[in-house]
Order: structure tokens, then sequence, then C-alpha cells
């Protein structure tokens, strides 16, 4: 019975893959899709696009989606596509995961002859409680889910309930995605390597855009990261910043391993791809992503010495990273406005002035921060309230800012304020637990991605937005993943 209503479900889907292949046949677009179409007519419009709509469905982890592993794939391609670019595809891919997996359950259970028969609804109800005895029976997954319990709970002492439920709501995938990858189908290495291979290029594909719009229009650029604009990117420009740092790492990475998808050539691609994106990342000039990447390439550097003992090797490559930023700085327009402005947001900030700055206000959300937690250590003011708190604050330590106050940019401080040291103490459970446990910090896509957030974490609320939380729940199951795929493919070829 399930299995025929997901089958149903990817029947839209399937109909939009016959059209694109009626493509070669020279049918007009309005033909193959008419009205209500899923496709925009300008996809259609040269025989470059159609042909690229036709090729991508034929990637071999992409056409196989009759499969509950297929789909799964499929989905979490679309996540790490559409986490940049449309909160709407961002949800459809995340319950598209929560399908494929109930999809796989049901047909475990008919393979095992544990599938109910009956009414539909007794056959939902078999699967859904053996996917949920399997989520229970994985300490890694339900801790996670704390960071959706503390928000939660703190309803209790939050006089904002409006604001409470808005929070509450974006955490909401602390329970979805453990639950999904407590269940998620086996995949193979290739798959777990592919799905990385599409945010590498989705990633480079809008760097281009970005790129062509800042020449565009760069002295209008330039001169507005004077004034503490960043430069135009899709959503985001911090989360952003910090997918493009996971990219340039996931693309050497990718590298390192040979890894291709179907001609020997795409190795050089990929490595001219990861230069120009590096090069990239420091015309953006967003400081978070800038620090991320390099602290995680010191890192990388440290974690080669200890492997190879090559200990000449990774001094000289340790110069390079210290004197590249400086070359940067030198040499690329935007990047100096970005530090000019900084040093001068900090003046502002010194003379109490700088109310409508960013970092100013940065600070004055740190500040903020600190003082309701010492206010309320405990269970902080509740996140219903912090807004209300944060307003409060300021209006009496600094009454010369008169724009609204921003929330603490810091996830420590954030949680501190909202939730007190209670909060803070079962957050950080939630947060070191896949780390010590299981092995996977040894994963080196899996360490570097701590570093990246540990970072992010120090100057964003990076879990508080809906982009934030998917980037961090995706990539920490989809290393963690595999990192236990790998090892075992190395295990048995040692062995």
């Amino acid at each position: 019975m399930l299995c025929q209503i997901c089958q149903t479900c990817l029947n839209a889907f399937f109909q939009v893959h016959r059209n694109l292949k009626n493509v070669k046949t020279g049918r007009n677009a309005a033909d193959i899709a008419p009205t209500g179409r899923l496709y925009p007519r300008i996809y259609f419009q040269t025989r470059f696009s159609n042909l690229f709509c036709i090729k991508l469905l034929k990637i071999n982890f992409l056409s196989d989606i009759k499969t509950p592993e297929g789909l799964t794939v499929f989905f979490a391609a679309l996540l790490v596509v559409s986490m940049m670019l449309s909160p709407f595809l961002l949800s459809i891919s995340m319950w598209g995961m929560v399908g494929a997996v109930l999809w796989n359950t049901a047909e475990k259970q008919q393979a095992t002859g544990a599938f109910r028969r009956g009414s539909g609804l007794r056959a939902v109800w078999g699967v859904l409680e053996h996917t949920f005895r399997t989520f229970f029976r994985q300490p890694d997954c339900v801790i996670l889910s704390l960071l959706l319990l503390i928000p939660a709970v703190s309803y209790f002492w939050s006089a904002n309930h409006e604001f409470w439920l808005e929070r509450t709501r974006v955490r909401i995938p602390f329970f979805v995605l453990p639950w999904v990858f407590a269940n998620l189908p086996t995949l193979t290495k290739y798959q777990y390597r592919s799905v990385l291979y599409v945010l590498f290029w989705a990633v480079f594909l809008i760097c281009i855009g970005v790129g062509v719009n800042f020449i565009l229009h760069a002295e209008e650029i330039v001169a507005k990261l004077g004034q503490g604009q960043p430069v135009p990117v899709p959503r985001n420009h911090i989360r952003f910043n910090l997918i493009l740092a996971t990219a340039i790492l996931v693309g050497g990475w990718l590298w390192e391993q040979r890894y291709v998808w179907r001609f020997a050539w795409e190795r050089k691609l990929l490595m001219a791809a990861v230069v120009l994106m590096f090069i990239f990342i420091h015309v953006l000039s967003v400081r978070s992503g800038i620090v991320t990447l390099y602290a995680a390439l010191i890192f990388s550097v440290i974690r080669f010495v200890i492997r190879t003992r090559r200990w000449k090797a990774g001094l000289v490559t340790l110069l390079i990273i210290v004197i590249t930023p400086v070359i940067a700085v030198l040499s690329i327009p935007s990047l100096q406005q970005r530090l000019t402005y900084m040093a001068w947001d900090w003046q502002q900030y010194q003379r109490n002035e700088g109310d409508d700055y960013s970092d100013s206000e940065r600070w004055v959300s740190f500040a903020a921060g600190i003082q309701m937690w010492e206010e309320n250590p405990w269970l902080g003011v509740g996140t219903g309230d912090l807004p209300m708190e944060v307003q409060r604050v300021v209006n009496q330590r600094f009454p010369k800012y008169t724009i609204e106050p921003k929330l603490p940019h810091n996830q420590f401080i954030y949680i501190l304020a909202g939730t007190g040291m209670v909060g803070l103490l079962l957050s950080m459970l939630a947060f070191l637990w896949p780390i010590v446990t299981g092995g996977r910090r040894h994963f080196y896509l899996f360490a570097t991605f701590q570093i990246i957030i540990l970072i992010s974490f120090l100057v964003e609320y990076t879990i508080e937005t809906s982009i934030g939380v998917a980037y961090y729940l995706f990539y920490l199951f989809w290393f963690g993943k595999m990192a236990e795929v790998e090892r075992k493919t190395t295990f048995q070829t040692s062995y």
C-alpha cells in the first residue's frame, strides 16, 4: 500500500523525465510541457539547455530513482542545491527524503514478512512504528533532537509565544533529519561522493553568476562594501560563504580521492575550479567564510604532517597559507574595502556611535546577550522573549543605539541568553556527542566541517535560520555516514 502511494507521488517527475527525452525529437516546448509545466520555457529555448537537462537526468545516481536508494540520493542532491537557492525546494527535498525512508522501510518489511496487511492506516502505522524504534536505538540521532526540545520547553517561561513559535518551527528539522538518517537506505560510496560532486559544481555555477554580476556592477558593489554591505549572492551571504568554503574543501578532497563521474580529464577541471573558487571567496570578502576556510586548511596541513611525517612539505605549505591572505589583501580591492570598513566600524563602536554599522551591532549584541544570561543564569529569559529583552538591555547600556538591535550574534551566547546554563550544557552535549563517539572525527570531511561550524558559531547564531539548520544537520549526518562507508571500504580493501 505505502509503496504504491510513494510510486504515485513520483509520476509527475517521471512524466517530466519522458518529456525531456522527447526534446531530442525536436518537438516544441509548448507541446512537451503545456500549461502548468514544471520547467520554465527559458530552459527549452536552446539546444544546449535541452541537452544539458537530458544529460543531467542520465547521470547514474539520478536516473535510478525508482528505488528508495536512488530517490534518497536525488533528494539529497536537490537539498544541497536548494539550500543556496530556494526555501521551498529545501522543504520539498527534506520531506522527499522522509518519503524515501518510508518507502525503503515498507520494502524491507515486505521482504522480511513483517509488513502489516490490511487497511492503509494499519500498514502506515506499522512502518512508522518500525522507523521510530530504529530511531530511538541510535543515541546520536536522539541526542541531537535536544536542540529542538530545549527551545521548545522554554515556552513555559517565555511571554512572547509568537516569536517562540517562529524559532521553534525553524528547529523542527532537528527531529526530522535525525529520524531520516537513522532510517536512511544503504547507499554506496559512489552515491555519497556523487552528491558532493553535485554540491561542488552547483556552487561553482552560482559563483560564475555572482562573478558576472560583480563584474557588471563592480564600482557600485565595491563602494557598498566600504559601507558594510555584502557582495550580492543568493539568499544569505554568510551562509553562502560557509557553503562555498565547504565546497572548496569537498572539491579538493574529491580530487585527492581521484573521483570522476565519467572522464579522466574531469580531475583537471575539478582542480582548476577549486583554485578559481578559492580566489573567489576572497573577492566576496565575507570574513567568516575566509577564516573558516583558512582554519580548515591549517588543520589539513597539521593532519598531513602528523600522518606522513613530512615536516618540510608541511612547513612550506603552511608558509604559503600564511602568505596567501596577505597577497589577497594587497591585490583584491573588495577585500581591501572590507578591511578598511572593519577598522572604521570598530572605531565607531569604541565611541559608542556604531548604532547603524554591522560590526558594532554585533558587539552590542554580544554584550546584551551576556548581561541577559548574568541576570537569568540557569534558564535564561526564554527563547520567545529574546527580542524584547535585547531591546531592554540595549536601551539601558547603549542609549545612542536607536535602531532595532540584533539578537546575540554568537550561537553559544544566544543559547545562554535564551535558555541559560541548562540549555547550553544540553546543547553542548548534542554538539559534541557526534564528534566524540563512533570514530567519525577521523574522517577528513567530518573533521573540517566541525571546524567550520565552530568558527561559525562564534560569530553567528547559525542554527536559528532554516538554511543554517539544514546546512548543519545535513552535512553533519552526510559526512558522518560517509565516514562509516569509507572506513568499511578501506577495511575490506586492506583485508
